[in-house]
């Protein structure tokens, strides 16, 4: 392989483990796990129902984790779980009006600062920044399937 590619490929490697060592750092310090923190994350905003499985798809944790992050958050009254109509085991995530209080304080918070370090970068930067990890990421996942299916 191409040495200042193989070069690249480590430092944007290591740029993703960064950002995503700030959250698990944020996450540490608010008293949640990296699980519990996505699920807030979601709900916080979230105008349609977020089911479970929704939320083990979105943040590629395995089901069990997702359900064991709820677990904790029901248990310190962040969150409830609602049937869903017919759906049998299709349960909607919702925050409760503690998980609110607590999400206003914790997660609105996060949104900022996420915000003000993208607001640093000009307009044409972000843009450029969003249109290549796109690009790459589908690139990268169209490589994966032709590995898996060799």
């Amino acid at each position: 392989m191409h040495t200042r590619v193989k070069e690249q490929n480590i430092m944007l490697i290591q740029n993703a483990k960064k950002l995503n060592e700030q959250y698990h750092v944020y996450a540490a310090y608010c008293g949640l796990s990296d699980p519990a923190l996505c699920v807030l994350y979601t709900l916080y905003d979230a105008d349609e129902i977020v089911t479970q499985n929704e939320l083990a798809v979105m943040w590629c944790y395995p089901k069990q984790t997702i359900n064991f992050a709820i677990s904790g958050l029901v248990k310190k009254g962040y969150v409830k779980l609602e049937k869903l109509g017919m759906a049998r085991n299709s349960k909607a995530v919702r925050l409760t009006d503690e998980g609110s209080e607590f999400c206003q304080r914790v997660i609105a918070p996060l949104t900022d600062a996420e915000e003000h370090s993208l607001l640093r970068l000009t307009e044409e930067e972000r843009e450029l920044l969003v249109q290549l990890e796109q690009k790459q990421g589908a690139y990268f996942k169209d490589e994966i399937q032709r590995l898996i299916k060799e």
